[in-house]
C-alpha cells in the first residue's frame, strides 16, 4: 500500500468512523492516493460494483449483465491497473452508480468533481423515472419521455443509449428529429457505431423510452427497467432512467 503520513493516516482513520461500517471503510479506500499504484484484488473489485438488475456484486454472475461487468474488470485488472484506475475507468462505462456502497459513490463522484474541469458539460435528465401503471401483455408497445438538458458552459457529446433488457427500447429527439433507437447493450453496442447527439450548453432534447409487452409474454408482476445514457460529461458520463410498471393480462 501506498506510504502515509501521520496527518494523512490520521484523516483516513476519521473517515471511517464519521461514515461508519462499511461506508466509512469503503470512503477511505477511495481516500487511498493513486499514485502510489496502488494494486486490487480481482475479489475487491468485483465486490465494489453491483449487478444493475438486483445490487449484487458482478462476481455473482446472476446475469448477462453482470457477467459483462465482471469481465470488463476482469480486463482492467489484468492490465496491471491500479485501484483508482480501475474505478475511473469502470465507472466511465458503467457511471457512479455501479457502487454498491452508497458512501463510496458519494466519495467517488466528489473525486470527479474536483477532478473536472470548471468549464464542462453537465448532463442533466428529468423525471428520474416514470411509472407507466398496469400494461397489458396483450397490449401495445408504450412510450414515455424524459427530458435531457445540458447544464454546463461546454458542448455535451451523447455517444449511446443502452437499456437494461430486450423489451425496452430508447431514442433521442434533438430540434424535432428522432434518432435510432437502442437496446441492450451486451458490450457489443446496442445501435449505429456512428451515432452521436450534441447538445449546446442549456439546449434540451428528448429521450423516448419505449416498452413492448409481447417481449416477455408469460412475465406477470410489477417489472422495473432501466436506460443509460451515455455522454461527455467528466462526472457523470453514464446516467440513467427507470421505468415502473406492473405487467397484466
Amino acid at each position: 500500500m501506498a506510504d502515509l503520513s501521520g496527518g494523512r493516516l490520521a484523516a483516513l482513520v476519521v473517515a471511517v468512523f464519521v461514515l461508519g461500517g462499511a461506508g466509512g471503510i469503503a470512503a477511505a479506500k477511495l481516500a487511498t492516493p493513486s499514485g502510489g499504484g496502488v494494486k486490487v484484488s480481482y475479489e475487491e473489485i468485483y465486490d465494489t460494483f453491483q449487478c444493475p438488475c438486483c445490487g449484487q456484486p458482478i462476481s455473482a454472475d446472476c446475469c448477462q449483465l453482470a457477467i459483462e461487468r465482471k469481465g470488463y474488470a476482469t480486463g482492467l485488472i489484468d492490465a496491471g491497473l491500479d485501484r483508482m484506475q480501475v474505478m475511473e475507468k469502470y465507472v466511465a462505462r458503467y457511471g457512479v452508480e455501479s457502487f454498491r456502497d452508497e458512501a463510496a459513490r458519494v466519495e467517488f463522484r466528489e473525486y470527479l468533481i474536483k477532478k473536472a474541469p470548471r468549464e464542462r458539460p453537465q448532463i442533466e435528465v428529468s423525471p428520474a423515472s416514470a411509472d407507466l401503471g398496469n400494461v397489458s401483455v396483450r397490449g401495445p408497445e408504450v412510450v414515455t419521455t424524459f427530458q435531457v438538458k445540458n447544464t454546463g458552459s461546454k458542448k455535451l457529446v451523447i455517444t449511446n443509449l443502452a437499456t437494461s433488457c430486450g423489451c425496452t427500447t430508447a431514442s433521442l429527439v434533438v430540434k424535432g428529429v428522432e434518432g435510432p433507437r437502442f437496446g441492450m447493450d451486451m458490450g457489443q453496442g446496442s445501435g449505429p457505431e456512428e451515432w452521436e447527439a450534441e447538445l449546446a450548453p442549456g439546449e434540451s432534447a428528448t429521450l423516448k423510452v419505449y416498452y413492448d409487452p409481447g417481449v416477455h409474454p408469460d412475465l406477470k408482476g410489477y417489472v422495473i427497467r432501466e436506460v443509460y445514457i451515455y455522454s461527455n460529461d467528466p462526472v457523470d458520463p453514464v446516467v440513467k432512467v427507470r421505468i415502473f410498471l406492473n405487467q397484466v393480462e
